[in-house]
């Protein structure tokens, strides 16, 4: 059985994995390459929501930042 430790962290990483999939890519800036609608799409709204929900909300995927490239 899983602690309650274990299971918001699992949350955690599963948003950030939402996250990391449906970021645009360098051609698209505005374009989920997941839902092929303009980004924020509902899968990252709600992943956002959740990590905002437990203080993670300013995460950004690596490679996504200015300072990545």
């Amino acid at each position: 059985m899983w602690s309650l430790a274990q299971v918001r962290n699992r949350l955690i990483l599963s948003a950030r994995m939402v996250i990391a999939d449906h970021w645009p890519r360098p051609g698209r800036r505005d374009w989920c390459p997941i839902c092929h609608c303009s980004w924020m799409c509902e899968p990252t709204v709600i992943a956002y929501a959740y990590l905002r929900l437990v203080g993670q909300h300013q995460w950004i995927p690596p490679g996504s930042r200015p300072s990545d490239t």
